[in-house]
């Protein structure tokens, strides 16, 4: 009989098969089916995560560099790149392909930054560190878990952790670096994860700048209670916060941890009907998934809260 654990896992896994092969034709959906099925549920997790593609040019030195379904960045700074996200384990090889394809090297990697320390997206962190031997920096409990190897959010039940990671530089809420003429900004966005961190900068292209944010995360993921919960006690305030952070910045170009989040393949079909207009610069995109999201939060919150209620008054 399959645990709870297995049957959520599997959910997972369906889930993004079908945001990965949605358009594919059904002969090609049905081969890769028969192909991942073969598997373990966690490798099949990681294949429906992992499908490689190639990059993208978002903004001026900013490329789009991850797989179909999970996200990962270059920052061309002038003096090295920086690295949003190093992805599942699998997604190695795809990045470095990305990488090279765009006339850049695995040692141009200067700095290492993740969006949240999930499974996901910091799988693949310890290679890619001992690869290129960039400096891994990382926000507070966030910089625990990555450094730990385990996942400490609300899904740490499933059991999806990773090879430890070393640590070079723990920073704080509002903390920056600058590497080359880029300065990097951090912003403590936790509820997706304890330190679930939002990044910001300001990019040039042509003769305009534009404010760029990498968001950390901010949905609440299946199976995870707002209310009573004891793997993050404080969930529910976490995701308060982080929200009225969010409201306060206003990004030209919204970018995420995942690419249908900020409609990566919307984008590219708009780029290629008129080329002369940035589909990424949109500074309204921002606030409104933002709101979306805390629409989200609030209305589960809320059903938590009838429900909490409902129990109290049966049991008296």
């Amino acid at each position: 009989m399959k645990t709870v654990k297995q049957i959520f896992v599997a959910a997972i896994v369906f889930a993004f098969a079908i945001v990965c092969f949605a358009e594919l034709p059904s002969d090609v959906l049905l081969a890769k089916y028969k192909e991942k099925i073969k598997h373990t549920p966690k490798e099949r997790f990681e294949h429906a995560l992992s499908e490689p593609m190639d990059p993208v040019h978002i903004i001026g030195g900013i490329y789009y560099i991850g797989s179909t379904t999970v996200s990962s960045f270059v920052i061309n700074t002038g003096e090295g790149l920086v690295l949003v996200d190093a992805g599942t384990p699998m997604m190695f090889d795809a990045i470095k392909h990305n990488i090279e394809s765009l006339g850049f090297q695995l040692s141009d990697i200067k700095y290492i930054i993740s969006s949240h320390a999930h499974w996901d997206h910091v799988g693949g962190l310890a290679n890619m560190q001992k690869q290129t031997a960039a400096k891994v920096v990382a926000l507070g409990l966030d910089a625990e878990s990555i450094a730990s190897g385990k996942d400490t959010s609300a899904v740490s039940f499933l059991g999806l952790n990773w090879d430890p990671v070393p640590i070079d530089r723990v920073i704080k809420d509002r903390d920056s670096f600058t590497l080359g003429d880029v300065t990097i900004h951090a912003y403590d966005t936790p509820g997706h994860t304890k330190g679930c961190t939002t990044w910001t900068t300001t990019i040039r292209e042509g003769e305009k700048d534009y404010k760029v944010a990498f968001l950390g995360g901010t949905s609440v993921n299946a199976g995870v209670k707002l209310l009573n919960n004891p793997l993050y006690p404080n969930i529910a305030e976490d995701y308060k916060k982080t929200f009225a952070v969010l409201a306060s910045l206003s990004p030209d170009v919204y970018l995420a941890q995942h690419p249908f989040f900020f409609n990566l393949s919307g984008k590219l079909e708009q780029r290629k009907a008129n080329p002369a207009v940035n589909p990424f610069v949109d500074p309204d995109e921002w606030t409104m998934f933002i709101q979306n999201d805390e629409l989200k939060f609030l209305r589960q919150l809320d059903d938590e809260w009838r429900a909490l209620s409902a129990s109290k008054a049966v049991s008296k």
